[in-house]
């Protein structure tokens, strides 16, 4: 969309309304421009430090590659071991599943022709290293459970609110990713 053209469209907490709606009818004409496919490079660096490098994903019938890759540094905190040069992984799945609950928020208050000034949210988790240490069959590795509590600063009633916050938890793809069982295979590349 050319500059003209974007300048016309309605944006609503920075979402261009027009071009979301445009999107959905596209998808509903041809589901498979709704198929993405999204990937990671890692590679580990030294004890639980690891870097993961984003730069291409495939989406809307093509290939896209980001102009700029994007560098994410994982470490663990010395009290795990590590030398705390960046996050821990389930530090890092917190912030995607802030990311993704935000991001899909706002559109969906955008779509809804609902006004938000501003959105913060913490989140916590809790994690029993006995999982992951294996040291009892009966506690799982990762999270028990994720705490996301939400402040958001918006003239709509707190009905309104509480709708969208469902909404976020309903289909947000990290959240259904994290909520849900989702297959994760593991293999050995032969090189």
């Amino acid at each position: 969309m050319n500059q003209m053209a974007q300048k016309q469209s309605k944006i609503l907490n920075g979402v261009n309304v027009d071009g979301l709606f445009q999107t959905i009818d596209v998808i509903k004409k041809d589901s498979s421009i709704a198929k993405f496919n999204f990937r990671a490079k890692n590679q580990w660096v030294n004890g639980g430090e690891n870097r993961t490098t984003v730069s291409d994903f495939y989406g809307a019938g093509k290939t896209h590659v980001r102009s700029k890759p994007f560098v994410f540094t994982k470490d663990e905190p010395e009290v795990l071991l590590g030398t705390d040069h960046g996050a821990n992984p389930v530090e890092y799945a917190l912030t995607a599943l802030a990311g993704c609950v935000t991001t899909t928020l706002v559109y969906y208050a955008a779509a809804k022709g609902i006004k938000i000034n501003k959105v913060e949210s913490t989140l916590e988790g809790d994690i029993d290293l006995r999982g992951l240490l294996n040291l009892d069959e009966n506690i799982k590795a990762g999270y028990d459970s994720i705490q996301v509590n939400f402040k958001i600063d918006s003239d709509a009633s707190e009905e309104a609110l509480q709708e969208l916050i469902e909404i976020a938890k309903k289909h947000s793809p990290v959240a259904s990713t994290i909520s849900n069982a989702t297959p994760v295979n593991i293999t050995l590349s032969k090189e």
